[in-house]
């Protein structure tokens, strides 16, 4: 497959953003409510997070995936954070995205990349030398 894995300009969110909400939003509802597809707009346009898209060129320069990553500054190492992924084929791509992830990340200082998503990620990430790194917990408060 013919697919690049290239961020997005600032200036040209607005371009692609109808069918990346639509692509990011799924993995959005899985928050339970902590974020909108609107708060990860304001995000990216305040610059906290960047926007990657992975486009197939074969295919009339489809969106097949949207990525948003964030650089994470730790009291002693610096982090390339993937945040939210949207899209499909996600085997086809991966491979493109974390060298082009692992690339940026070194240019911009980061001794690691993290992630964040459901358990099945296990098993996709593992051939890559991702390791799980802890469990969230979550209980709701009732204020009833």
């Amino acid at each position: 497959a013919c697919m690049i894995c290239t961020a997005v300009p600032l200036e040209a969110t607005d371009i692609v953003w109808g069918d990346v909400s639509a692509m990011l939003n799924k993995a959005i509802q899985t928050s339970g409510g902590k974020y909108h597809i609107d708060d990860i707009y304001r995000h990216i346009k305040e610059g906290y997070y960047n926007l990657w898209l992975i486009i197939d060129e074969k295919k009339d320069e489809r969106v097949i995936a949207a990525i948003t990553t964030r650089l994470i500054e730790y009291p002693n190492r610096r982090a390339l954070a993937m945040d939210w992924v949207g899209g499909k084929r996600m085997s086809e791509w991966l491979p493109i995205a974390l060298e082009k992830f692992n690339s940026f990340a070194k240019d911009c200082g980061c001794s690691h990349l993290e992630g964040y998503g459901r358990k099945a990620w296990t098993k996709v990430l593992k051939s890559y030398n991702w390791k799980p790194e802890y469990i969230a917990y979550r209980m709701e408060i009732d204020n009833g």
